[in-house]
């Protein structure tokens, strides 16, 4: 988790992301500082799932969200002197809920790059997405 950080940086990536739409964007940095489900396998076994495969993932349990962004941890991100941070967050793609339960079972709707167990979910805010997708 960030403790800190400085006020150039802050301001250099404020004005990034006012640059970038806002709206059914997922994170330019991972968010450490939640305990977020994860993808545990694929179909069948698959260790690789794209569009249109189901994927099972634990940790949904008590979660209302039908909608997930497709994470994984990216690199590390450095400041001018060395220092860290972050982490930044490759999107792989998003997914809908189709069955709840342990493991829950959801459908892959778009992919940018293959999922694999072991990657994680966020779950997409309904209101903010609603005329985005």
């Amino acid at each position: 988790m960030i403790a800190w950080i400085n006020r150039s940086v802050l301001a250099a990536l404020g004005l990034m992301l006012m640059s970038l739409p806002v709206i059914a964007s997922p994170p330019a940095l991972f968010p450490v500082s939640q305990h977020l489900p994860r993808i545990v396998m694929g179909e069948e076994g698959r260790q690789l799932s794209a569009v249109g495969d189901r994927i099972y993932a634990a940790g949904l349990e008590g979660r209302s969200a039908t909608r997930y962004y497709l994470l994984r941890p990216g690199p590390v991100l450095t400041g001018d002197r060395g220092q860290r941070l972050g982490r930044s967050s490759i999107t792989l793609g998003k997914a809908r809920l189709v069955s709840p339960g342990t493991p829950a079972l959801l459908r892959i709707e778009q992919s940018r790059r293959e999922v694999r167990p072991g990657d994680y979910l966020l779950a997409i805010d309904p209101d903010r997405t609603a005329d985005h997708d």
